[in-house]
């Protein structure tokens, strides 16, 4: 399977779930019940229809913890579909889906550092915000920032523990923002560019205006992802170029194809 029809599958079955979660979310009306059933039997993953199907419609889901239930939901049958569809390496990996609450941070990647410490088998977590649901995001910019989340998983899976100390370093913000942009070049060659563009835009409308220039140092803008598409159609081997020398501006970027 190539990795644009890889992303595209997994983009379909992502924009499935993001409808109903927009579902869960909104006012039920039985006509919404019908939809609601009609959606679930369409879903092309079975983890995900059991997953989706174990919310009841029926359910208000005006508090935060039913919320957050239906976030757990939601997420998890698109991680496993992300997962299934374009992150084989993963398929081995212990991973969890957990809930948290920010004004400004919608996912967020972890590890359990108590296994860490005692040498156990390593554990990961990919945190969801349920406000990433009742913000109307765009399904392909869900699915792209997913994608984004599990590059991390995969990043912080290879290697042994000791490696994992150079983590340490993402204490500086620089560090941090070249972690986090080497993140976004890998999904954007995984074929999810055009998804963290739109999530990019949301998240500028959707967080405290104090927030953005943080967000804006730490992830590529839809003008640089945009400039890196089109230069790694034309010279694939920017790739490895970038990876090594992580571009911190729209100007680095286009000083990568000279």
């Amino acid at each position: 399977m190539t990795q644009l029809s890889g992303s595209l599958s997994g983009l379909a079955s992502c924009r499935v779930a993001i409808a109903l979660a927009g579902l869960f979310f909104a006012p039920l009306s039985s006509q919404c019940q019908s939809e609601l059933a009609t959606l679930i039997s369409g879903c092309p993953n079975p983890e995900q229809r059991a997953a989706l199907a174990g919310h009841s419609p029926l359910r208000n889901s005006d508090s935060e913890s039913e919320e957050a239930d239906v976030a757990l939901g939601v997420a998890r049958a698109m991680i496993l579909n992300v997962r299934a569809t374009f992150f084989s390496e993963l398929a081995h990996v212990d991973l969890r889906v957990r809930t948290f609450r920010s004004p400004s941070d919608f996912l967020r990647t972890r590890f359990s550092f108590s296994r860490f410490l005692l040498l156990m088998p390593m554990q990961y977590f990919v945190d969801v915000n349920p406000a990433l649901f009742q913000g109307q995001a765009l399904s392909d910019g869900v699915c792209a920032i997913l994608a984004h989340e599990l590059v991390h998983v995969v990043s912080l899976s290879r290697g042994n523990r000791i490696r994992r100390f150079g983590l340490v370093r993402l204490l500086s913000k620089r560090q941090t923002a070249k972690f986090e942009r080497r993140t976004d070049l890998e999904a954007i060659h995984r074929g999810y560019g055009d998804g963290l563009k739109s999530y990019c835009e949301w998240v500028y409308a959707h967080i405290p205006p104090h927030k953005l220039p943080e967000k804006r140092r730490n992830y590529f803008s839809p003008d640089e992802i945009g400039a890196i598409q089109i230069l790694l159609e034309k010279r694939p081997e920017l790739f490895g170029y970038w990876n090594a020398h992580v571009p911190m501006s729209l100007q680095e970027v286009q000083n990568g194809c000279r």
